[in-house]
């Protein structure tokens, strides 16, 4: 085994311990698999909102994006009114604006690096100790694309469809908690930050 191999297999070891202590292969650990990727799901939310509302500057972000929504309303108004010279004027911002709007983009994502690296170790992890569970969780209703159990009652939430139901039900209210916009947002907030 490799160096990262050592580091989810103790750091994991724990956990598959805990939900399969006796390596059974159809083992399910629904209540401590389904509470330790809900954890999981909170520890990446707190520390993406984080790096986001202290490393990311959103009143820069917002008013380039608030720049550029304006001048591309007016490069469809003067293309609407048929405006040749207005169209030439604010065609020779379009550079300006564009780097403006890149700016932006790379301003959001700083945060990337520092994010994904927690990630990808405690996905790992939780795939490392949960690989044996089918369940993680199950959901008294019918998912799409998620299996059903025998009797058709339920749905069975693979690690996947758990931790991504776990991640977008955090991180909505973190980042009204935190000021800053969610991964997934398209209109970013104006938190005081930096």
């Amino acid at each position: 085994m490799g160096f990262i191999e050592d580091i989810i297999s103790f750091l994991g070891g724990p956990l598959q311990q805990a939900c399969n202590p006796n390596k059974l292969p159809d083992h399910i650990c629904v209540p401590l698999s389904t509470f330790a990727v809900f954890g999981a799901a909170l520890l990446l939310s707190l520390v993406a909102m984080s790096a986001n509302r202290f490393l990311v500057n959103y009143k820069m972000v917002a008013n380039n994006r608030r720049e550029y929504m304006n001048w591309m309303n007016a490069v469809r108004k003067a293309r609407k009114d048929g405006d040749e010279k207005q169209l030439d004027k604010l065609m020779r911002r379009q550079s300006a604006v564009m780097k403006m709007s890149s700016r932006a983009t790379l301003e959001q994502l700083k945060t990337y690096p520092i994010t994904i690296v927690p990630f990808y170790l405690i996905y790992a992890i939780l795939g490392y100790a949960l690989t044996s569970n089918l369940a993680v969780a199950y959901a008294p209703f019918m998912i799409p694309f998620a299996a059903v159990t025998l009797a058709g009652s339920a749905s069975i939430l693979s690690l996947f469809f758990w931790y991504l139901i776990c991640s977008f039900s955090i991180s909505i209210p973190l980042s009204r908690i935190f000021g800053v916009s969610a991964a997934f947002s398209m209109t970013p907030t104006t938190g005081e930050s930096k």
